[in-house]
């Protein structure tokens, strides 16, 4: 090969790399298949890459979604219902291009999770700790008096305090109380 040839040889392998890293960024963006959304969550958005000549078809079944925006576009959004629950091919689009050809589905499945705490106290100032239980397991509890997952009231002290427990990306609270102990007087004699 002569420089010439060489230098062509090179600048098309240079493009190539431009091109591949180009696709790299621009279509970094997956979802994991099922898609997990928090029970009862809103404005859930859902997109393909967009062809500027083709129009989206999109179908939401089961997990009580209701497409909310975006019909015959390529970005939708969806509001999922509240019943827990792996719903197969929950999110469905075909794009049909200029010639009004469509091509082949492409499916989601979705997972709503929906997130329970077990229901703790009345406490005193001085009772023990205790277990705090998040239903699915696997979570994380935080609030105040919140150590390792377990509930110390001596820690909170009086009041009313709401706990959280989070587990991908979703939420649930219980509330928690912590009354007031007696104030005894002294022992007086007659």
């Amino acid at each position: 090969m002569n420089y010439k040839e060489n230098k062509q040889v090179l600048l098309a392998l240079f493009i190539t790399m431009i091109m591949m890293v180009t696709t790299l960024f621009t279509f970094g963006q997956t979802t994991i298949n099922p898609d997990t959304v928090c029970a009862n969550a809103v404005g859930e958005q859902y997109f393909v890459t967009n062809t500027p000549t083709s129009t989206y078809n999109w179908i939401i079944t089961g997990g009580g979604g209701i497409l909310q925006t975006g019909q015959g576009t390529n970005s939708i959004t969806v509001d999922w219902g509240g019943i827990s629950g792996l719903y197969p091919n929950a999110v469905e689009v075909i794009e049909s291009n200029a010639a009004n050809c469509p091509g082949n589905p492409i499916l989601l499945d979705v997972f709503v999770l929906l997130l329970s705490g077990n229901a703790i106290g009345p406490f005193c100032p001085g009772d023990p700790t205790t277990a705090l239980v998040g239903n699915p397991a696997g979570g994380t509890w935080s609030g105040t008096g919140v150590v390792a997952n377990a509930f110390q009231p001596s820690t909170a002290g009086v009041g009313n305090y709401v706990l959280t427990y989070s587990l991908a990306g979703c939420n649930t609270t219980i509330n928690v109380i912590i009354n007031n102990g007696p104030i005894t007087g002294p022992i007086n004699h007659f």
